[in-house]
């Protein structure tokens, strides 16, 4: 084999599942609560199952991407005390080339407050190379608001270079999505809607990977949110903005 070969087969093996570490860090890097989860607005167990069924309906395969669950921490378990939490790795199984999906809904929406990548990445060891504010425009529903966060660690010769989307989903039927923590602000207002939780979305990829290819799997993720934004938003039973208690 050509060493020039040797290098890339060498490089695809060290990136398939390179997410995989990279997602326990943002759960490991969350604040820690006791496990015991409290639902201060009294939610149902159904509404938790309906959101829980949602995260669980992402397929297990997205395009020519196969996926493969890495089971969370038990410290992540109790730090976010999550009503469900998915990290899942995709990768081709002809190229290796790789993405990775993070999902989680916490119980209480405070349990989400300032845990996602601006404060658990540095807080790692990476650094933050910049910030996009974005959206990414499904097939069908309206675009999904994200901001998109650039992180490195590691020296030269073994630099980690990732790009991450983040957005979050809320019970506010008016408007569900929000790319930053102002929209959890949105839903500690009142009792209710701050005792349905939140969630968080991550989608994960190489900074190496072509702005044409990122762009295709992110939009194709955001068309399989469509039930897990219904699910979180509850429209039939969240209280707009300003109502409930």
């Amino acid at each position: 084999m050509a060493e020039g070969a040797r290098v890339e087969t060498s490089r695809r093996k060290r990136g398939r599942w390179v997410a995989a570490p990279l997602t326990a860090v943002v759960l490991a890097g969350m604040a820690a609560y006791s496990l015991a989860s409290i639902r201060p607005g009294g939610a149902s167990d159904a509404y938790f199952r309906q959101v829980s069924q949602a995260i669980d309906a992402l397929p297990m395969q997205i395009e020519g991407y196969i996926g493969r669950d890495r089971p969370p921490l038990p410290a992540a378990i109790e730090m976010l005390r999550p009503n469900r939490l998915v990290q899942r790795e995709y990768a081709d199984p002809v190229t290796g080339e790789s993405f990775s999906v993070l999902i989680v809904h916490c119980g209480d929406v405070r349990d989400m407050m300032g845990h996602y990548p601006p404060i658990c990445y540095p807080s790692n060891g990476w650094e933050m190379d910049g910030t996009e504010a974005e959206e990414i425009v499904r097939t069908e529903g309206s675009p999904i608001p994200i901001t998109r966060y650039r992180v490195s660690r590691g020296d030269e010769s073994m630099r980690l270079s990732k790009v991450i989307a983040n957005t979050f989903v809320v019970p506010r039927a008016d408007s569900p999505l929000g790319r930053d923590d102002r929209a959890l602000d949105s839903v500690t207002r009142t009792r209710w809607s701050s005792g349905l939780g939140a969630a968080q979305v991550q989608i994960i990829t190489d900074s190496s990977m072509d702005a044409a290819t990122r762009e295709r799997i992110e939009r194709s993720v955001a068309d399989r949110l469509a039930g897990l934004i219904r699910a979180v938003a509850n429209s039939e039973g969240v209280p707009e903005q300003g109502e409930g208690p």
